[in-house]
């Protein structure tokens, strides 16, 4: 039998929690799930691009088309100089933060986290041995508070 890695051991649960019932006043928009039906057009899109062969695995950064096509976004909407090359399509934003904090984060290192925050992101830093720090939004209009951002910086972060 293969031992669990002691890092893993304490880690919680994740989102078994949030699966229980909430109480009556309160909306959970922690599972997204739509609540609507896929749109026509995109089913559509989907059934072509499949019955035009494209069922293989895309490059590992994603299709060079979806890159090129995110990169020039990138550049025309919000004036950022991104390249083909330096975008990477991954399959969800939790992934996209895994992925970061596993290139840029060393263990023992703090990772700042806007709460509230999706229930793994603490898991990702705690199963990396990371240190999460959370930083609560403004409870008025949900920005961060670019303050309380700057006085949670330390040498570790």
């Amino acid at each position: 039998m293969v031992d669990i890695a002691e890092r893993f051991v304490d880690l919680p649960a994740g989102i078994k929690p949030f699966l229980s019932a909430p109480p009556p006043d309160v909306i959970r928009w922690t599972v997204g799930e739509p609540a609507f039906d896929t749109p026509q057009p995109i089913v559509e899109a989907a059934i072509k691009s499949l019955n035009e062969g494209n069922t293989k695995y895309t490059r590992s950064e994603g299709s060079l088309e979806l890159c090129e096509c995110s990169a020039e976004r990138l550049r025309e909407r919000y004036g950022i100089p991104a390249t083909t090359e330096s975008v990477i399509i991954t399959p969800g934003a939790k992934q996209a933060l895994l992925y970061t904090f596993m290139v840029c984060c060393e263990p023992g290192d703090e990772v700042i986290l806007l709460a509230p925050a999706w229930p793994s992101y603490d898991i990702q830093c705690r199963m990396l041995q990371l240190k999460p720090i959370h930083v609560p939004v403004n409870k008025e209009n949900f920005h961060p508070d670019l303050d309380e951002i700057e006085a949670a910086i330390t040498d570790k972060t």
